[in-house]
C-alpha cells in the first residue's frame, strides 16, 4: 500500500523535488556519515592493529570527503534558494527544522577539521586516499587527546541531530503526509 500525501487529496500540488545536485549532495553525505560512523566504531573495536590503521586511514580519507561534499552543499544553498516548506507549516518548525540544520552543517564542517587536527598533533601523517597532506603542526599528544574527544562528542551530537531530522522528515511522510519528502527524493 502506498502512502498517499494529504496535499494530493486536497487537491494542493505535491512539493517538486528540489535540484537534482542538492539531492545528490543530501544523499551522498548521508551514505559518506554511515560509512564514517561505521569505520570508526570497527576500528575502536578492534584496537591496535594493521586492519584498524588501515581502518583509521580510510576513515581519515572519507572524513576529507565529507568536508569537500558539505562545502558543496553549504555553496550550493548560498547561491540557490529553496522553495519554503508548506504553508501550513508551524512557525515553531520552520525555526526548529533550520536549526537543525544549520547545525548539522556546522558540525559537519567541524567534525573533519577537529579530526584532522587531532590526528596531525598525534603525530600521524594525514592522508586522502593515499596522498599524503602535509604535516603542518608538532605532535601534542595531550592536546590530540582533547580533541579526539571534542571529535567524538561531535559524531554524538551529529546523530542526534539526524534522528531529529529524520524524524522530522517521517512526520511530513506519514502524519502529515503532505509530500514534502517528494522534495528530497533519491531517483
Amino acid at each position: 500500500m502506498f502512502v498517499t500525501s494529504r496535499a494530493e487529496h486536497s487537491g494542493v500540488a505535491r512539493p517538486r523535488p528540489l535540484a537534482m545536485t542538492i539531492r545528490t549532495l543530501h544523499w551522498l553525505t548521508a551514505g559518506l556519515l554511515v560509512l564514517m560512523f561505521g569505520l570508526a566504531w570497527t576500528f575502536d573495536a578492534l584496537g591496535p592493529s594493521d586492519t584498524g590503521a588501515s581502518l583509521v586511514a580510510l576513515h581519515q580519507s572519507f572524513g576529507l570527503l565529507i568536508l569537500v561534499v558539505v562545502a558543496a552543499r553549504i555553496v550550493w544553498r548560498v547561491t540557490h534558494p529553496i522553495e519554503p516548506l508548506p504553508g501550513d507549516t508551524q512557525r515553531w518548525e520552520m525555526r526548529l527544522a533550520t536549526l537543525v540544520q544549520a547545525t548539522l552543517y556546522a558540525l559537519l564542517v567541524a567534525m573533519p577539521l577537529v579530526g584532522w587536527y587531532a590526528s596531525a598533533l598525534s603525530g600521524d601523517t594525514i592522508r586522502f586516499f593515499g596522498v599524503a597532506l602535509p604535516d603542518l603542526v608538532t605532535m601534542n599528544e595531550d592536546r590530540s587527546d582533547q580533541l579526539f574527544e571534542i571529535h567524538a562528542t561531535i559524531g554524538w551530537a551529529i546523530l542526534a541531530l539526524t534522528a531529529l531530522h529524520v524524524a522530522g522528515a517521517l512526520n511530513h511522510q506519514f502524519i502529515r503526509r503532505d509530500g514534502l519528502l517528494n522534495r528530497m527524493r533519491i531517483w
